[in-house]
């Protein structure tokens, strides 16, 4: 229809064009006043069609983006509807990749993609899930939800066993010897074999600066680094979030997290002196050095040597080991 308007009024505007030309070539015609007032005219005419034009294309501009707007935003409900939808169902029957042709979209009436994708590391029970919708125009949206729900013998071992399972050689501060080596599968000391970079893709890659971390928090999410992380000196980070370091991580000096973190450590993991994990779950594949007079509440895994400073404690919280749900994230 606007493409319609637009045509109609170009027409008009090259017949007025073609009519002043006209007169202007004709000379006098019934008189210069007659052919200076019909000049007039029809210059006021064409200046009309001019801004008539201008009119019509910036409301078919305008008329674009809120039909752009409006296919974004309801594909952002149906996105939310499926997630929320994809969660309730998990908890009788799991959740399944799927693709879904939907019903065209008004106005435009474009087709809708919906896909459901799903990503699991079973020996560590992560589960992935993502909801994706898109049209035909390449507008899209999509949400991301994480869910942890440990295996059984993980659980077995963490809880039965010791606060610290090694599968080498303990070195260190060891009271009362309550750090136990356990060196077999048959003990329960098989380390889960996952790998963050597997995980990677899944999580966030832009891992939060020490501002963002001091300033805001975790907020229930996955934060992945391919990069040496060290963490400043007291640095109190609050809210909870899974943590994944693909190279060395250290927590320095005087650190603090005041709410249930887990963390995943490709390589080693060295936390400082006066260091407080008040609810924390640390799996780490390499070597995990622990400072001076620190505190680690939860539960402790490693492949590697185990060092703990003078002072330090490790205590027993099973709560690290309960199912744990991200917040729905972009």
């Amino acid at each position: 229809m606007y493409r319609r308007i637009n045509q109609y009024f170009l027409k008009k505007h090259v017949q007025l064009h073609l009519r002043m030309r006209k007169v202007i070539e004709s000379g006098a015609g019934t008189g210069k006043k007659d052919g200076f007032i019909l000049i007039s005219l029809l210059m006021f005419l064409l200046v009309i069609s001019v801004v008539a034009i201008s009119l019509v294309r910036n409301v078919t501009q305008e008329l674009s983006v809120v039909q752009e707007t409006v296919r974004v935003k309801q594909l952002e409900t149906i996105v939310q509807s499926f997630m929320y939808t994809a969660l309730q169902q998990e908890k009788f029957d799991g959740i399944t990749e799927a693709v879904y042709q939907l019903e065209p979209l008004l106005p435009g009436r474009e087709n809708v993609i919906l896909r459901v994708m799903v990503h699991r590391d079973n020996t560590l029970g992560m589960r992935f899930l993502q909801v994706k919708a898109e049209d035909a125009c390449n507008n899209e949206f999509s949400l991301r939800q994480c869910r942890v729900d440990f295996p059984e013998d993980l659980i077995q071992q963490l809880t039965q066993y010791s606060n610290i399972l090694s599968a080498v050689q303990f070195e260190g501060n060891n009271p009362e010897g309550k750090y136990v080596t356990i060196t077999s599968k048959s003990d329960g000391a098989a380390f889960p074999q996952f790998s963050a970079e597997n995980i990677a893709a899944w999580a966030s890659t832009d891992f939060p600066s020490l501002l963002e971390l001091q300033r805001d928090g975790l907020n229930g999410w996955i934060y992945f680094s391919r990069e040496k992380v060290s963490l400043s000196k007291g640095l109190t980070v609050h809210g909870k979030g899974i943590l994944m370091f693909a190279d060395e991580a250290v927590f320095a000096d005087d650190s603090v997290f005041t709410d249930r973190i887990i963390v995943l450590a490709d390589k080693n993991l060295i936390i400082g002196n006066n260091v407080r994990l008040d609810k924390a779950l640390l799996l780490c594949r390499g070597k995990l050095t622990v400072g001076t007079d620190s505190l680690i509440n939860g539960a402790v895994l490693t492949q590697q040597q185990v060092n703990l400073g003078n002072g330090t404690r490790v205590t027993v919280d099973t709560e690290v080991m309960e199912p744990y749900d991200s917040i729905i994230s972009y």
